[in-house]
């Protein structure tokens, strides 16, 4: 039987640890309000329903990680991603048009919306390039650099590019990106991220603390994770060695790139369909293959 490790604290990037502790709304406001200073600070949050349904019979429903708004109405979705996705912008947006058409009213409506933040966090390159941690998007004019609204703003958070030190940390939003990136990795808390809120977090976020039904998920999740990531790896190097041979055999550079592009998608297909034939989520496969929802109904899943 498969078994898996955990350390003291829980891996704030896994699926289960992320929701269990922004479940607590102190943590969460702390968090906002640590990545969103100088544009607004939040008192309170009402968590919102994260399962979004079409509007039609029969449209694929979609799930939000962490839905939620604030005393004056503004809205806030959350989303982790672990692993790459090629079309993870495309996704962000997708969830940006159904949580502003969620605002849509029946009857007379004068199409006012309230502001909507998505909030993305990824442990991969989102933005080659760019050097700087967390990006900040809006709607603007692109000739005078000027904002043409405030009601749709996305907020990209890229944790590999997070590279301070324990002893270098100063803002509540250092620590706060410590702790996403390096809070599984952790055997105390450390004395730079002290403070009635990071103390609960502390708290809230160890292993032993956790029900017992609660640890069971949390060691199942991890176990999933890891095994889908070593068989995804596994494949995108097959992949390469397997499209090397078909490139080589055209004798041109073209072909070799092709065929390793062809070798890798089929191998990540396939890691997909057995996924969803072992009862896996189809959000959790989106999450670890990289995959898109369209591309996974393009072979069948959905």
């Amino acid at each position: 039987m498969n078994t898996v490790e955990t350390g003291r604290y829980l891996d704030l990037k896994n699926d289960f640890a992320f929701k269990h502790i922004f479940a607590n709304k102190v943590l969460l406001i702390s968090f906002l309000n640590a990545l969103l200073r100088e544009r607004k600070t939040i008192v309170d949050i009402t968590y919102l329903n994260v399962e979004q349904l079409g509007r039609r019979k029969g449209d694929r429903k979609a799930f939000f990680d962490l839905y939620c708004t604030d005393e004056t109405g503004e809205q806030f979705v959350i989303e982790m991603q672990v692993g790459r996705q090629r079309h993870f912008m495309d996704r962000i947006l997708s969830c940006a048009a159904r949580a502003i058409l969620k605002q849509a009213k029946t009857g007379k409506w004068d199409f006012e919306l309230q502001p909507l933040f998505v909030i993305s966090i990824v442990n991969f390159d989102l933005h080659p390039g760019n050097d700087r941690c967390i990006s900040y998007h809006s709607l603007m004019d692109e000739d005078t650099f000027t904002k043409t609204s405030n009601k749709l703003q996305l907020v990209s958070v890229e944790l590999k590019k997070f590279n301070k030190l324990v002893n270098e940390l100063v803002t509540d939003r250092d620590k706060w990106l410590y702790c996403l990136r390096h809070l599984a990795q952790l055997s105390a808390q450390p004395v730079a991220i002290q403070g009635e809120v990071f103390d609960e977090l502390f708290e809230l976020a160890e292993f032993e603390n956790l029900k017992e039904e609660d640890m069971r998920t949390y060691k199942k999740n991890l176990l999933q994770y890891n095994d889908v990531r070593n068989e995804v790896e596994c494949a995108r190097e097959d992949g390469v060695e397997e499209g090397m041979q078909k490139g080589i055999q055209r004798g041109v550079q073209q072909g070799i790139q092709h065929g390793i592009l062809q070798g890798v998608q089929q191998t990540t297909y396939e890691i997909a369909q057995k996924c969803i034939q072992e009862g896996m989520s189809l959000d959790f496969v989106i999450r670890i293959t990289g995959l898109s929802s369209e591309e996974l109904k393009s072979i069948g899943l959905k």
